[in-house]
C-alpha cells in the first residue's frame, strides 16, 4: 500500500508535466550563496533548492528545521519537541557537513554535539529566502560545507516605513509573537525585529520499540512535558556613501531555554536536564560595485554560549556545563567581469575558531588562513543555445592540520530553451571540530581532517528534473560504541553515498501549485556497513490550491521508506511513515491575513529517533499585519 501511494504521487508528477502548462518556474529567482554571488536560478550549475518568501507565508513555517522538513526535501531526525537537538541529511551527508549561513555568516557551531548547526533554534520572522545547495562547495566556501550550504537570506528595508506583526497560538500551549519593521530612503536603510516563541510542548522521551508501552503518548504514560522558549532579536543598519560604496551593520541574538530528558525511552523522563543557548551574530561590511568591480570586504563574528544542567553520573544532584565557543572571520573578495556574461571573484579570509572552558585553565581553538578563485562562463557552445561552465579553487592553511586545496567545476548545456543537462564534481575539506575533538560527549585528541569527493548530473527543465549522484569521503568521522564506551572516531577508508533525486514542480489551470521530489539513497561506510537514521527512499509533495484572490489550501506530505536507527540495519525500524499536514490562509484585506494549521492531520504515531517522542494531531490559528 506505501509502495502504491509513492507510485501514484509521482505518476500524478510525470503525467501533469505532459499536459500541464509551465507557469508556476523559479527561473526568475536569484541565488546568492553559489559561486559566492548573486546569480539567477537558471544560470548555477549546481542542484539548487530556493524556498521563497511566498512559500514560507503560505505554509506558515516557524522555523529553519520545519521548513527545511516540510519545503526542502530534506531528512530530518530530532530528539523530541521544539528546541530539541536535530539533524539534518542531504544525500546522505549528515549536519556537520553542511555549512549554514545567515546571510553569509556560520551558523554552525563549533563546540555544539555533533558540530552541527541549530536549526531549531532559527525562527524565521525575518527571513526572505532560504537557499539549499547540494554537492560538495568547500572550493567556494572552505570547511563544514563537504556536503552542501544553506543560506539564509533575511529581509531588505524597502523604500519608506514598513512593519509586519503575526501572532499565532496551538496545541501545546504554542505562543508566538513576532514584529519586524523597517524604513529606508535612498541614502538609509533600517530594519529591526524580534519574535517570543514559546510552548509547554511534550515529553521529549517515549517508549522504545523494545518497551512494551511502545505507541502510547506522554500524557497517557504520565511523563512531564519539556518545555521550549526562544527570544530572537535582530537589527540591520545600511549606508549608501555614494551610488558606488555602501557599510551595513548587521546584529542578531538568539536566546532559548529548553528542557529535554536524559535519553530515549520512558525510562529517561526527568525533569532535571535542560539547556540555554545564547547566541550572537555580527557584521561590519563594506561594498563597492561599479561596472567592472563587485568588492567586498566583510568582518563576521559568530558566538556561542552554552549551558547544560545534568543529572550528575551517580544520580544524586546535577551538574552545571559551560561552553563559550566563537567564530572570527575577516574576509576580502572582488568580482571582475572581463567580458560578457564572465566574470573571475577572488579573494582571501582568515578565519578563528575558539572554544573556551573546555578544561581547567585550558582554552583550544585553531585557525584557517584561506586564498580562493572563481570563474564564470556563459555562453554559446551549440547555435542559439547557452552553456555554463563553472571553476572554483580554494587553498586553507590550518595552523592545527595539514593544509587543504579543495576545487569544483560545474558545467550546464542547454539542449533547447527550457530543457538542459548539468554536472558537478567538487572536492570537500572537514576539519574535526572543537567539539569533537575536546567536547562534552566522547571526545578525541587524536582526529584528523577528513577529505570528500562528490559529483552529480541533472538531465531536466523547469518543471520536471531527474539528479544521479555520488558521494565519498574519506576516513569518516563518526559517533561509534555504546555509551559510556563510545565517542567520536575515525572510520579509515571510503564512505560512500549514492542515489537518484527525481522532482517535479508545475502550476497547474490557473490555480494549482504542486511540488513533489521523491529521493533514494543508499550509504555505507569503509567496511560496507549501511550509515544509521538515513532514509533508503523518501517523498515529499505539497499542493496549494488558489481558491480565489484572497483564499487559498495547502497541503504537504512527507513519506519515509526504510530506516534503521543503528548502523548497519541495526536498531529499531523508524520508517514507513506517512504524515501530511494541512494549511489555509484567509485575506481579511490588504493588510490582514489569518490562518489556520493542523499538523499531522492523521495523527499518526511515529519516531524519527528511537525512544524520542514526536508531535501528535495539532492545531494552529494565527493572524498576520502588514503595512
Amino acid at each position: 500500500m506505501k509502495n502504491t501511494i509513492k507510485i501514484s504521487i509521482l505518476s500524478a508528477a510525470l503525467l501533469s508535466s505532459l499536459y500541464g502548462e509551465n507557469q508556476y518556474t523559479l527561473q526568475n529567482i536569484e541565488v546568492t550563496a553559489s559561486q559566492g554571488t548573486t546569480l539567477n536560478k537558471k544560470d548555477v550549475t549546481d542542484s539548487v533548492t530556493i524556498i521563497t518568501k511566498e512559500a514560507l507565508d503560505e505554509s506558515r513555517v516557524t522555523t529553519l528545521e520545519e521548513a527545511l522538513n516540510k519545503l526542502g526535501g530534506i531528512s530530518m531526525t530530532q530528539n523530541g519537541g521544539a528546541g530539541k537537538s536535530t539533524s539534518m541529511f542531504i544525500r546522505g551527508m549528515s549536519s556537520k557537513r553542511i555549512l549554514v549561513l545567515i546571510d553569509g555568516v556560520r551558523y554552525n557551531n563549533p563546540t555544539a554535539i555533533g558540530a552541527a548547526a541549530e536549526f531549531s533554534q532559527i525562527s524565521l520572522y525575518n527571513v526572505e529566502q532560504i537557499e539549499i545547495i547540494k554537492g560538495a562547495q568547500s572550493g567556494v566556501w572552505g570547511a563544514d560545507a563537504s556536503g552542501g550550504v544553506i543560506n539564509i537570506v533575511t529581509s531588505k528595508a524597502k523604500q519608506g516605513l514598513h512593519g509586519v506583526v503575526n501572532l499565532e497560538y496551538g496545541s501545546y500551549d504554542t505562543l508566538q509573537a513576532s514584529l519586524l519593521a523597517s524604513y529606508a530612503t535612498e541614502q538609509v536603510d533600517i530594519s529591526v525585529g524580534g519574535v517570543l516563541y514559546q510552548t509547554d510542548g511534550f515529553s521529549a522521551s517515549e517508549p522504545q520499540q523494545s518497551e512494551a508501552t511502545y505507541g502510547q503518548r506522554f500524557d497517557t504514560l504520565g511523563l512531564e512535558k519539556d518545555s521550549y522558549k526562544n527570544k530572537s532579536l535582530n537589527a540591520k543598519l545600511g549606508i549608501n556613501i555614494t551610488e558606488d560604496d555602501r557599510v551595513e551593520f548587521k546584529v542578531q541574538s538568539i536566546n532559548t531555554e529548553s528542557n529535554f530528558d536524559s535519553g530515549a525511552g520512558s525510562a529517561q523522563d526527568s525533569p532535571v536536564p535542560n539547556q540555554d543557548l545564547k547566541n550572537r551574530f555580527y557584521t561590519v561590511s563594506y561594498r563597492h560595485t561599479d561596472a567592472i568591480h563587485d568588492l567586498k570586504a566583510s568582518y563576521n563574528l559568530s558566538t556561542f554560549d552554552r549551558a547544560f544542567e545534568l543529572v550528575h553520573w551517580s544520580g544524586v544532584g546535577t551538574d552545571v556545563y559551560n561552553y563559550e565557543g566563537s567564530v572570527n572571520e575577516f574576509k576580502v573578495d572582488d568580482k571582475i567581469v572581463y567580458m560578457k556574461d564572465s566574470f573571475i571573484r577572488f579573494g582571501a579570509s582568515y578565519q578563528k575558531f575558539e572554544q573556551k572552558e573546555v578544561t581547567t585553565n585550558n582554552d583550544k581553538s585553531y585557525s584557517a588562513l584561506s586564498a580562493f578563485v572563481t570563474n564564470y562562463n556563459k555562453f554559446e557552445l551549440l547555435e542559439n543555445q547557452a552553456t555554463i561552465f563553472t571553476q572554483s579553487l580554494r587553498y586553507d592553511k590550518y595552523d592545527e592540520f595539514d593544509d587543504s586545496l579543495t576545487g569544483k567545476i560545474g558545467l550546464k548545456q542547454f539542449i533547447s530553451d527550457d530543457i538542459y543537462l548539468s554536472a558537478n564534481i567538487g572536492t570537500g575539506f572537514n576539519a574535526p571540530t572543537l567539539g569533537q575533538l575536546y567536547g562534552q560527549w566522547g571526545p578525541n585528541p587524536d582526529l584528523k581532517p577528513e577529505k570528500s569527493l562528490t559529483s552529480d548530473i541533472t538531465l531536466g527543465n523547469d518543471t520536471l528534473w531527474i539528479t544521479g549522484f555520488y558521494n565519498e569521503i574519506s576516513d569518516l568521522i563518526d559517533w561509534t560504541g555504546v555509551w559510556p564506551n563510545a565517542g567520536y572516531n575515525q572510520l579509515d577508508g571510503k564512505s560512500k553515498f549514492k542515489g537518484i533525486e527525481l522532482g517535479y514542480e508545475d502550476y497547474l489551470f490557473n490555480s494549482l501549485g504542486v511540488n513533489a521530489l521523491y529521493t533514494f539513497v543508499t550509504t555505507e561506510d569503509a567496511n560496507g556497513e549501511a550509515l544509521a537514521r538515513r532514509p533508503k527512499d523518501q517523498v515529499d509533495a505539497s499542493v496549494v490550491y488558489y481558491v480565489s484572490e484572497t483564499f487559498d489550501l495547502g497541503l504537504n506530505a512527507q513519506y519515509i521508506g526504510q530506516r534503521f536507527n543503528g548502523a548497519n540495519k541495526s536498531g529499531a525500524q523508524t520508517g514507513y511513515y506517512t504524515v501530511a499536514n494541512i494549511v489555509s490562509n484567509v485575506k481579511v484585506n490588504k493588510y490582514v491575513t489569518v490562518y489556520g494549521k493542523i499538523n499531522n492531520i492523521t495523527d499518526e504515531y511515529y519516531q524519527t529517533v528511537d525512544g524520542y517522542a514526536t508531535a501528535g494531531r495539532s492545531l494552529y490559528l494565527g493572524l498576520n499585519a502588514k503595512y
